[in-house]
């Protein structure tokens, strides 16, 4: 007997859920479920050193800034092999660690691009029937759908690409629509795809063609959910289903990398150039809100690279500096702030109302999320270079680090 093709889309997703530990959040995008860096899992481990509660440690090929995603018992993440030209998509078991496959998404010489940026930079996104990737290919944005046995659905190039700094575009996820935000010196466009087949469902440019990499964020819900992007010294707000703008504002300035974060009806975004700027705009205006709803916008203590997390009233944060605050969201001001040093690019991450920093030498800072002083809760070390965001699952944490993906988890291998 035939099974329909939506029924055994259904039952995968069911036995993929049914399978993952109990009371598991999945971590199918760039800073978790809902791109805000937040978990709502209470058992994350806090403590770990290269010998202490490391459940598994896998090399993978090549290398890449791109972190890893999780859906019930898989781990899904990106890499590159800058001799051979291949962008690699790899599924591994949570569980073991055991490479489960890997597919050769396209070959591609090595492009041009800044120092501190990698072939595969993009972080894929998955619903757990399907899995989306980002590379460049020559001289277009190349993205990509695989089924979760490897094998490819389809492919679009939709874009040509022109950026200085080379590529980072991590697609997201909502209904059934694939986001993807692509400010650039070239075809600079926001993309609303049919993520069953890869034709553009809608388009929106910017209005100025010059590079930033902060993926979109959706808020809200029902008929009040929005998409908003940010970069190019504007935050815009669309109906994701239509494309049809909502609001628009001014700022925080020409290039931006750090991700958005929402909260008590704030969005706060940040620039790290040519001037340091961020700020908050409120979220229930029409049309340009530059003079009406930026709630406050500051030239201080500004992060680059690194995304925050906002809890409970007040915005986290870590510079590129490797120092922590922690702002009043209505004011923007700090209540603290405290340096724990190294160079940071990895995003913020939280759980259980413990904050995680990550700074490039593989050094990781666990404290508290107390608005009224810091509180130091672990200091673990992997001894391994990471630009990568930890993914949190099943009481987990999937890092990578050097050559590696370690799996973190109490209690140490299984």
């Amino acid at each position: 007997m035939n099974t329909p093709p939506l029924f055994k889309r259904i039952l995968t997703a069911w036995v993929l859920l049914a399978g993952s530990s109990v009371g598991a959040e999945n971590w199918p995008q760039f800073r978790g479920p809902r791109g805000d860096g937040v978990s709502q899992e209470t058992n994350v481990p806090t403590r770990w050193s290269r010998t202490e509660n490391i459940r598994w440690k896998t090399a993978i090929p090549g290398e890449g800034h791109s972190s890893p995603i999780v859906w019930g018992d898989t781990v899904l993440l990106t890499s590159a092999e800058k001799s051979s030209g291949q962008r690699i998509l790899l599924r591994l078991d949570a569980n073991t660690g055991k490479i489960l496959w890997q597919v050769t998404v396209l070959t591609a010489p090595a492009e041009a691009m800044h120092r501190e940026n990698n072939l595969a930079s993009s972080t894929p996104v998955t619903d757990g029937i399907h899995v989306f990737t980002s590379f460049q290919a020559g001289n277009r944005a190349d993205l990509r759908c695989f089924d979760f046995n490897g094998k490819q659905v389809w492919s679009s190039q939709p874009l040509a690409f022109d950026g200085e700094h080379g590529y980072s575009y991590s697609p997201i996820l909502h209904g059934d629509r694939l986001f993807f935000d692509c400010r650039q010196e070239g075809e600079a466009a926001l993309l609303a795809l049919d993520k069953r087949t890869g034709k553009i469902v809608w388009r929106a440019e910017p209005g100025r063609k010059r590079i930033s990499h902060a993926p979109p964020l959706i808020i809200g819900e029902g008929a009040r959910t929005q998409l908003v992007v940010c970069g190019t010294d504007e935050i815009r707000s669309f109906n994701p289903d239509t494309g049809q703008p909502i609001w628009w504002c001014a700022g925080p300035s020409e290039v931006g990398v750090a991700g958005l974060s929402f909260g008590d009806g704030l969005l706060f975004a940040a620039s790290g150039y040519p001037t340091k700027t961020r700020l908050a705009v409120r979220v229930d205006g029409r049309g340009d809100v530059t003079g009406s709803h930026i709630a406050w916008s500051l030239r201080r203590q500004v992060p680059y690279v690194p995304s925050p997390v906002f809890f409970e009233g007040h915005l986290y944060t870590v510079d590129d500096g490797g120092m922590l605050y922690c702002f009043d969201a209505k004011t923007g001001e700090p209540t603290w702030e405290k340096r724990v040093g190294g160079r940071v690019r990895s995003s913020l991450v939280l759980a259980a109302g413990r904050i995680y920093s990550t700074n490039e030498k593989g050094v990781t800072t666990v404290f508290a999320a107390d608005p009224k002083a810091y509180r130091e809760v672990a200091t673990n070390t992997l001894g391994e270079f990471s630009y990568t965001t930890p993914a949190i699952s099943g009481g987990r944490l999937f890092m990578r680090a050097g050559g590696n993906l370690y799996c973190i988890g109490a209690g140490g291998a299984q």
